[in-house]
Parts: structure tokens; sequence; C-alpha cells
């Protein structure tokens, strides 16, 4: 498939679909409102990590969306991000953020199996897995794609399948959809280092630290 075949086209639109957890914050809720969608948002609640994000690929198939946006209820993305991911023309692009649990302040990004703490400014960069708190994914990966196992057609938690798994694949529900999308497609995993989101709760991450809570949304 060419490159192409991934461009934005005139009036395409985009799926938005919140992984919701128990509660959110109001600053989280200021960001959502400050963040421009061109198309609709889902809210998926209740279910497993692995079973939302494959409820909205199947709601973004079967509604004919173009591209899936993947955003967590602690993600709070530039109010500009999904137009910025959709300007770049990939396949799949993320944005970053950084970790709240050790270890904090670090991307949620890999490469070579090691955390990538070091990379160029407003630059797009390949890496080998990614979280899916603020991805953008073209529906033709979803589309390509071939199930992980029964019962998961696209992402699968494996983090309690030691012992039954590689070791090096019971990860988290992204990261193994990563591992998939690269084994069998062959597309590269891309960031937007331009793209600086805050991922808050009672405290907020970013580069190297930990700190309170804003509420500031002009990001």
């Amino acid at each position: 498939m060419s490159t192409g075949a991934w461009e934005q086209k005139k009036n395409n639109q985009v799926l938005c679909a919140i992984l919701s957890i128990e509660y959110t914050t109001v600053a989280w809720a200021l960001g959502l409102r400050n963040l421009q969608i061109p198309g609709q948002i889902t809210i998926l609640q209740g279910m497993p990590y692995d079973h939302a994000r494959n409820a909205a690929v199947s709601l973004c198939l079967q509604q004919g969306f173009d591209w899936l946006f993947f955003l967590d209820s602690d993600v709070i993305p530039p109010r500009d991000a999904v137009y910025k991911l959709l300007s770049r023309n990939k396949p799949i692009i993320s944005g970053v953020y950084y970790r709240r649990s050790p270890p904090a302040g670090i991307p949620v990004m890999l490469r070579d199996s090691k955390w990538i703490t070091e990379f160029p400014q407003n630059s797009i960069i390949e890496v080998d897995l990614v979280g899916a708190g603020c991805l953008l994914v073209n529906r033709q990966v979803f589309e390509r794609m071939q199930p992980q196992r029964p019962g998961k057609p696209w992402f699968d938690w494996r983090v309690d399948q030691q012992g039954h798994m590689p070791p090096g694949e019971c990860l988290s529900e992204d990261f193994t959809w990563c591992i998939a999308a690269k084994r069998q497609l062959g597309i590269p995993i891309c960031v937007d280092t331009s793209i600086q989101c805050r991922h808050v709760g009672h405290a907020q991450a970013l580069l190297g630290r930990m700190e309170p809570l804003s509420t500031d949304v002009n990001t």
C-alpha cells in the first residue's frame, strides 16, 4: 500500500474514543472541551482496556470513520493535537505523554526494550512501542490486521499471561498491539514530539518530574 493511501481526505472524519476510568479531573474536562475534534466522540466505560479499545475499533469500522483517535481520560493533549496528527499522514502516530507511575516522568514510548528519555523536539520519531493515551490510527491498519488470538481481534491485554506467553509479549494492550502492527504489517510506530500532553491525576506528570495539577488549558 502506498504512503498516499494514508493521506487525509476532504471531509474525512475522526472517531475520538475516550477510555474512561472511574473518575476524571476538572483539568481533563476543560482540556476535552478545548480539544478540536473533526468528527465524533464515543465514551467507553466499565470494560477492560483491551475490550474497550476493540469495541472502539469495531465502531470506527462499522460507522465508516477514516481515523480512530484514542484519548485516555487522564491525558490532556494540546487543543490542535488531532489536526496536527492528521497532517502528518502517518498510519500510526501518537503525541507524547509521561508516566504517572514509576518510573514517573518517563515518556510512554520504548525502543529496543528501553524507555526513551531523550528525543529531538518538534520532530517525528519512530519507536517500537507507544501508549494509546493520545494515539491516531488509520482505519486501514485495523482492516489489514489479523486477530492476535481468539476473542482479541486487535488489542490484547497480556500482563496476566506470564508463563503462558513469551515474557517479552506479556504487556499491556497498547504495547502488544504495536508489536502486532509491526510484525504483521511492517508499519512504523511514529510519535510527534511537538505534541506534548499532560498526564493528570492528583498530580501531573511532565518530562522528568511530577508537579501539582494545574487547570490551565492553554496548552
